[in-house]
C-alpha cells in the first residue's frame, strides 16, 4: 500500500545505456522536490550498470527517501516495469526513460494535475526529438493535432515522463480495498500487459486502462529536456524492420483490447503510430 512518506515512486527501465542512465538519475535527484523513492529495473544489462549503481547513496539524498534495484538475467522487454511497481510505495508513480534528462520543477507540474479528481494519469504532448536522419534536432512533435495546452483533457500523452495513480487492489481475491488494513497485501490497479513487450504501444494500453477505470488525463507542459530515441532502436536490436513489425502486431492488439470502446474511451486507434 502507498506509504505516506512517499509521494513519488519514480519507475527507470535500463538496458545498456549506463551515460544516458547517469544523466537521467543525476538530474532526478538534483531536480526532484518531492518526497520520492528511485526505483530502478536493470533490464539485463551488460555494460556495468548494476555496479555503477551501487555506488549511490541508497537513500537522504535531496529529497529521495530510498533507492531500490530490480535485476533482470535478460532483456525482459519493457513490461519489466511491473516488477518495480508492484512494490511502488509512493502515492503516484512517475515513468522516466533512461534517456531523459528532466527540467527543474518536473514532478510539480505533473503531479499538480492530481488535485483534481477526475484526473488519473499526466504528462506531455510535445516532445523533442533528436533522432538523426528522422527529424531535425530539438523539433517538437504533438500526439493531437490539437496541440493542446498544458491543463487540457488529452486523449493520450507521451510515455517516456509520465504521471500515474497508483491505485492498489487487494493481492488476495474477495477482499475490499476499503476492508483491507495499511499493510494489507496489495498489487497495482494499472500494469502493462505483456503482450506488448518488448516493445511499442504499452504505455498506450496503460493508459486506456486508466481511462476505462473511468479517469481522465490532463497535458501537462514540456517537464524533460532530452530524448534521444535511441532506447526504440534497441528495443529492436537496431532493426527498423523488427520494429515495424511490433508496431504492426501491437496495433492489432490494440484494436483486439480496445476497439470496441473506441468511442467510450475517445480515441481513434487506427491514427496512433507515435508511441
Amino acid at each position: 500500500m502507498p506509504d505516506a512518506g512517499v509521494t513519488a515512486s519514480i519507475v527507470v527501465l535500463t538496458h545498456n545505456r549506463r551515460e544516458a542512465l547517469g544523466k537521467c538519475i543525476d538530474a532526478i535527484m538534483a531536480k526532484t522536490r518531492t518526497p520520492f523513492e528511485l526505483l530502478v529495473v536493470v533490464n539485463g544489462c551488460r555494460d556495468g550498470t548494476l555496479e555503477w549503481l551501487h555506488t549511490l547513496p541508497m537513500a537522504n539524498v535531496g529529497a529521495m527517501a530510498g533507492l531500490k534495484i530490480w535485476t533482470m538475467p535478460q532483456n525482459m522487454g519493457v513490461c519489466a516495469r511491473n516488477a518495480a511497481m508492484k512494490d511502488a510505495r509512493g502515492e503516484f508513480i512517475l515513468q522516466v526513460d533512461d534517456d531523459v534528462v528532466v527540467s527543474p520543477g518536473w514532478d510539480e507540474s505533473l503531479l499538480g494535475a492530481f488535485s483534481d479528481p477526475r484526473v488519473g494519469a499526466a504528462g506531455q504532448q510535445g516532445f523533442f526529438l533528436n533522432w538523426a536522419g528522422f527529424n531535425k534536432p530539438g523539433r517538437t512533435l504533438f500526439l493531437d493535432h490539437r496541440r493542446p495546452s498544458p491543463g487540457e483533457f488529452v486523449d493520450l500523452v507521451m510515455g517516456y515522463c509520465w504521471a500515474w495513480r497508483n491505485d492498489r487492489l487487494p493481492a488476495y481475491i474477495g477482499q475490499a480495498p476499503q476492508d483491507c488494513p495499511s499493510d494489507y497485501p496489495s498489487v497495482p490497479r494499472f500494469a502493462y500487459d505483456e503482450g506488448f513487450n518488448p516493445h511499442w504501444h504499452e504505455e498506450t494500453d496503460l493508459q486506456l486502462q486508466i481511462k476505462a477505470a473511468g479517469y481522465r488525463i490532463r497535458c501537462g507542459p514540456v517537464v524533460s529536456l532530452h530524448r534521444s530515441m535511441k532506447s526504440w532502436r534497441g528495443a529492436h536490436n537496431g532493426d527498423p524492420m523488427i520494429g515495424l513489425q511490433h508496431a504492426i502486431l501491437h496495433e492489432q492488439l490494440l484494436q483486439r483490447k480496445w476497439g470496441g470502446r473506441r468511442a467510450e474511451l475517445g480515441l481513434e486507434l487506427d491514427r496512433r503510430g507515435l508511441q
